[in-house]
């Protein structure tokens, strides 16, 4: 499993650390050890490049993107 993979299943799973990811989301995935692609698809919220870069259909239901 990539990190992506693991650090949407911690989200989804860790109301801590989704909380921490909605106040400093660049510090979180930082610390998840995401390489730029991945941090990319995390930024853009876009259910295809997260599915592009997780090979997980399911993993934009997993994915919170923080509101603007």
């Amino acid at each position: 499993m990539s990190k992506l993979n693991d650090l949407l299943e911690n989200l989804s799973s860790d109301a801590k650390l989704n909380a921490k990811y909605l106040e400093t989301p660049e510090q979180v995935m930082e610390e998840a050890g995401l390489n730029d692609k991945e941090k990319n698809a995390m930024r853009s919220g876009d259910e295809n490049s997260l599915t592009d870069v997780t090979s997980d259909k399911r993993a934009y239901s997993k994915y919170i993107r923080n509101p603007d």
